[in-house]
């Protein structure tokens, strides 16, 4: 007989699958505070061990980037910058390609849930304005936000958790040597994907006065100066770690937050503007993680060359988070690496596995289910089986991609490097 706390987990999930029970439609957050609730009220987890599971750098960075989003957002800036990156475009298929690339590049420093909140009305601007089809493009935001988001340690939550692990030394530069090159192909061949069938017509320029206009300028600039910070302290912990000093990632948060939260005089609305929901998402799911690690359910059920074999822990990774999502996997099997001393290269599996599983459903990444309710909130949407049919030869085509690429680099760089 499974313990409460694994029991409480099956129920937590498949309430996210369904999400709707009759007329009644269940937010994911809510699920989750629930679970780990009820984790408490049954005795599975006691406070005091649900409190040292929260990873509160993990929250502080997911509060930062959230606050830059929403400026960047409440500013314009975002528009701004994506106009200008279309101003050039002269045919569809371009205008697909600056699309894809501009929303991977700022997943990959924004993080993935930040840009498809703020991505996705670029996306049905660009559909009704350049007529490509809306699931198309919805298709390649989802997509894009998730092969750019594996670049960095900060462009998702999972590959946040670990980098903060200690598993992978000198993050920033360990994860440009294994996953920047097989992300930047997989975005080629998403890009490929997307124009298939696409007639390739003329289109006239997006760039004009109105939209090359900020919406605030005093909040526009104080942005820029976020992100300016940000790029700053992100090139300080690239060059100290080749002196041996690893500067803390929540350190990139605060360059985001602090100047808009310290001298805008929108920090009441920039703070109101916070996603609170998946931050306690977030918390909710540690604690309820935790409650289901401490019964060694899960450890029993892995296969025996888990944390040896690259192309096993890969494919787990893709596919369980169909069922858990990608998140709430990585909490609960990155205790496994850890008690293993796994090579580093199988934590950059974990993290390009375990990413890439966004890319199969929409069920396998929170972004892509942010940008379906941001697009109904809009009158549009994408159905699960639109999605899947374009997800399945992408995901086997991006895992091939990965894995050879990364066991090329375990060859090259060994076991440890």
């Amino acid at each position: 007989m499974y313990p409460i706390a694994v029991g409480i987990l099956a129920v937590v999930f498949l309430l996210i699958v369904m999400r709707r029970i009759g007329h009644v439609r269940l937010p994911i957050w809510a699920v989750m505070t629930a679970g780990a609730v009820l984790a408490l009220v049954t005795g599975s987890i006691t406070p005091e061990a649900a409190l040292a599971a929260v990873n509160i750098d993990v929250i502080i960075f997911l509060f930062g980037m959230f606050v830059l989003g929403v400026a960047m957002e409440r500013s314009g800036l975002l528009h701004t910058a994506s106009v200008a990156a279309f101003a050039k475009a002269s045919s569809r298929h371009q205008v697909m390609f600056w699309f894809i690339f501009l929303m991977a590049g700022a997943s990959a420093f924004l993080m993935n849930d930040t840009v498809a909140i703020i991505g996705t009305p670029v996306a049905l601007y660009c559909s009704h304005r350049f007529g490509i089809p809306v699931t198309r493009m919805l298709v390649a935001l989802a997509a894009a936000v998730t092969f750019g988001s594996v670049m960095t340690p900060i462009g998702n939550p999972q590959v946040l958790m670990i980098a903060m692990s200690g598993g992978v030394p000198n993050a920033f530069g360990t994860f440009f040597v294994y996953l920047c090159v097989p992300a930047l192909v997989s975005l080629y061949i998403l890009y490929r994907m997307m124009i298939w069938h696409l007639p390739n017509t003329e289109v006239s320029s997006m760039y004009d006065r109105d939209s090359s206009s900020p919406e605030d300028p005093v909040l526009e600039r104080l942005t820029k100066v976020s992100l300016v910070l940000v790029f700053v302290v992100i090139c300080l912990r690239i060059g100290l770690s080749f002196t041996g000093y690893e500067l803390p990632l929540v350190l990139i948060a605060l360059a985001a937050a602090l100047p808009l939260l310290l001298l805008s005089r929108w920090r009441v609305e920039l703070l109101r503007g916070v996603d609170w929901s998946t931050l306690l998402f977030f918390i909710s799911m540690f604690v309820l993680m935790a409650a289901v690690w401490n019964t060694g359910v899960i450890q029993s059920l892995l296969p025996e060359s888990f944390t040896t074999s690259m192309p096993v822990l890969f494919g787990v990774s893709v596919l369980v988070p169909q069922l858990v999502s990608n998140v709430p996997y990585v909490a609960l099997v990155l205790p496994v690496l850890e008690s293993a001393a796994a090579p580093v290269y199988l934590y950059l599996t974990l993290a390009a596995g375990s990413t890439i599983s966004g890319t199969l459903t929409i069920l396998g990444a929170a972004s892509s289910v942010i940008i379906i309710q941001n697009a109904e909130k809009h009158g549009e949407t994408m159905t699960f089986w639109e999605y899947f049919r374009v997800g399945i030869p992408l995901t086997i085509a991006a895992s091939l991609v990965f894995i050879g690429w990364i066991w090329i680099c375990s060859l090259l760089f060994g076991a440890t490097g």
